[in-house]
């Protein structure tokens, strides 16, 4: 290689020599003399006739040609390495802390994976009326105590860009222990081991498609995260609403999503979802022929179909003002033999807004019905650091007839024939003050029940011993309002059921919440309920008043 380099160059100069001869005797035959200054290029060719180059010189040139070649290639070598050693480290995993959760992700960024976690301890004092009228046949020794309300853990993140996940277990829950503790069906209140496991398409813009066991939007507080509640419960109604209508944790089922910022006009906010869910995940309530209890039923599983939508009217980038309306209906209640109520029923209860003892202080009972309905709506939004929402919904169940009014009743042809639809109504006003100045933070979308709903404050200064930094604080307030009385002074007879007698449970709340940094936060409530519950003849027989006070540690990421 070497060396025919060295022969091609020789003869190039040979030939530039040749042609320098002849350029110079023509010039000297010419007419007209030629100056330097006329024709440099000549002079250059004419070099050597004025000077002669040796061989070594002619050498050391072509030398001199060889190394910067080489050192060219050198250079492109160098090239070839730093473009794959980014290449490489392009293509690598990276990890790093988001929000305290630790994230890895693929150097494209097309997969990620998070670990996320979440821990809620709660503790609650109840402090009933120590005398009661006659006949009284109310709770008269709440538990207090404690439990772990929630315990998740899980991971999420995207793989391939347009598909997202999220696996969640949780071991803690309502009463404590998982549901159907030691073996027996419904034997508990907790939560299932799997509280969420979604597979959700993102591919197309605005949209998102969620499949698996869902956690659907619906009504006011149900688009916040259980982490980001103002107070430790959701009102009472909401939470008969998500456990009667398909909206609760840990649902089988299928949502479709939309959410829009700037739609209509600058800094509106449009969402819209729709949900078919069907049972509750680790529960054998109302799931068909196959629920594995003593007096197994027939039928198929219970299903709903629900929907919220949202409007983002206002917003300067901090405050906010937002309406919203949700509604639902019960498709098929279920048909089983379980101690609930039987088969095809509906029932409505709940606790008194906190969840360590299990006593549902309202409770209609089990309603013969396959179906009902839901329809709620709502108003909230936030002014710098002073937050407001109200919420009034209506349910109902579609009452069949029983054996008793069938064949006495025009209306009922057989004891399957809707003979009235029972309603009930709840309603809350809620408000908080960020003392500290720190604003809620409002997510326009997302592909959870978070949409469209209001995050926690993120503290500007995280409690610290180190100087003066104390984190974030909120005072909150409260007032909830749930009666699930139907007429109540109704009787059976063989041309009408009898009405319904849930009670009406009113409670203020007033609380504190103090967000040492973005991750760990501490909850006081103080519950003051009251309770109006009796029979058709003594309608306050079980009637009393109750204190709760609760506080709730929680980690949070």
């Amino acid at each position: 290689m070497k060396m025919g380099k060295v022969a091609l160059m020789s003869g190039v100069a040979a030939i530039a020599m040749t042609m320098g001869a002849q350029a110079a005797n023509t010039s000297a035959n010419a007419d007209n003399t030629i100056s330097a200054a006329d024709h440099p290029l000549v002079l250059a060719q004419n070099f050597a006739q004025n000077s002669t180059m040796s061989n070594a010189e002619l050498a050391a040139r072509i030398q001199a040609l060889e190394d910067a070649q080489a050192a060219a290639s050198d250079r492109a070598a160098s090239d070839r390495t730093r473009l794959s050693t980014l290449e490489q480290g392009y293509n690598s995993a990276v990890w790093a802390f988001d929000n305290g959760r630790a994230t890895f992700a693929s150097g494209d960024g097309r997969f990620t994976l998070a670990i996320r976690a979440r821990f809620q301890a709660d503790y609650a004092n109840y402090s009933q009326e120590s005398t009661h009228p006659a006949g009284f046949a109310g709770p008269t020794d709440l538990s207090s105590g404690s439990v772990i309300r929630r315990a998740y853990f899980g991971v999420e993140g995207k793989a391939y860009n347009d598909f997202q996940y999220e696996i969640r277990l949780n071991a803690g829950g309502s009463d404590g222990g998982s549901f159907g503790a030691a073996g027996v069906p419904n034997a508990g209140e907790g939560d299932p081991l799997l509280n969420k496991a979604v597979i959700t398409y993102v591919g197309i813009p605005n949209w998102h498609f969620n499949v698996g066991v869902l956690e659907p939007a619906l009504m006011m507080e149900g688009t916040s995260s259980s982490a980001a509640l103002m107070f430790i419960e959701r009102p009472d109604f909401e939470n008969i609403a998500a456990d009667s209508f398909g909206a609760g944790d840990s649902r089988r089922g299928i949502e479709i999503g939309w959410a829009k910022t700037d739609a209509l006009w600058a800094g509106d906010n449009i969402t819209a979802t729709a949900t078919f869910s069907g049972g509750k995940t680790g529960s054998a309530q109302n799931h068909g022929s196959n629920s594995g209890l003593a007096t197994p039923g027939s039928g198929d599983e219970n299903t709903q179909i629900l929907g919220r939508f949202t409007d983002r009217v206002w917003s300067d980038g901090i405050s906010n003002l937002q309406f919203g309306v949700s509604a639902a209906q019960v498709l098929y209640s279920g048909s089983n033999g379980n101690p609930d109520g039987g088969s095809q029923t509906l029932r409505f209860r709940d606790r008194p807004e906190i969840r360590v003892d299990g006593t549902r202080l309202i409770d209609t009972g089990a309603i013969n019905a396959k179906t009902g309905d839901l329809i709620a709506f709502d108003v909230e939004g936030n002014w710098q650091n002073f937050y407001l929402g109200g919420e009034w919904s209506r349910f109902s169940a579609d009452r069949q007839c029983t054996t008793i009014t069938a064949p006495n009743n025009a209306a009922c042809a057989s004891s399957t024939n809707v003979i009235d639809h029972p309603y009930f109504i709840g309603w809350a006003i809620e408000g908080s003050w960020i003392i500290t100045g720190e604003t809620k933070v409002y997510t326009p979308s997302a592909i959870n029940n978070e949409v469209a709903g209001y995050g926690i404050p993120v503290p500007s200064r995280p409690f610290s011993l180190n100087g003066d930094s104390w984190g974030a604080w909120e005072l909150v307030a409260r007032y909830t309002d749930t009666d699930l009385n139907w007429h109540p002074q109704q009787t059976l007879t063989t041309a009408q059921l009898p009405g319904i007698l849930g009670g009406r449970e009113r409670i203020l709340a007033l609380g504190v919440n103090w967000y040492l940094n973005r991750n760990i936060r501490i909850v006081l409530d103080d519950n003051i309920i009251q309770l109006t519950k009796g029979t058709t003849a003594l309608p306050d027989r079980d009637s009393q008043d109750i204190n709760v006070i609760g506080l709730r540690f929680q980690y949070a990421n």
